[in-house]
């Protein structure tokens, strides 16, 4: 199971990575920045699956595993958002997505906090 994990992580940061860098044609601009949701939900998933493999394949402790992923989480947005501005013709950075980012990796942890007391609370 612990592999599965990892394997799901790792799987999930190459897709988003490739998602961000690829060139899509034909996509309809969001009005009002309404792809910031978007963003959020990714990094939101991201810090959520990296906690959880942190936390138990790699035996780290929640603080530590909190730690690690939202490192992780802030660091992969911002090296996307050079990426996109430094490879890509089709795409650029924007300090906004790396807010949106920012602010889906710390929903994460208040989710991660919520989930974990309530499972000791149920213990």
């Amino acid at each position: 199971m612990h592999k599965l994990l990892q394997v799901i992580s790792i799987g999930y940061s190459i897709a988003l990575l490739v998602s961000c860098l690829i060139t899509v044609e034909g996509v309809i601009e969001m009005p009002n920045n309404k792809d910031k949701v978007i963003h959020a939900t990714a990094y939101f998933i991201f810090t959520c699956l990296w906690f959880f493999t942190f936390l138990n394949s790699f035996k780290k402790s929640k603080p530590q595993a909190i730690k690690t992923a939202v490192i992780y989480s802030i660091v992969f947005g911002i090296i996307i958002e050079v990426l996109q501005q430094v490879t890509t013709q089709t795409r650029q950075a924007d300090y906004k997505d790396v807010i949106a980012n920012i602010i889906g990796t710390l929903l994460a942890v208040l989710f991660i906090n919520l989930i974990t007391k309530l499972k000791v609370k149920n213990n």
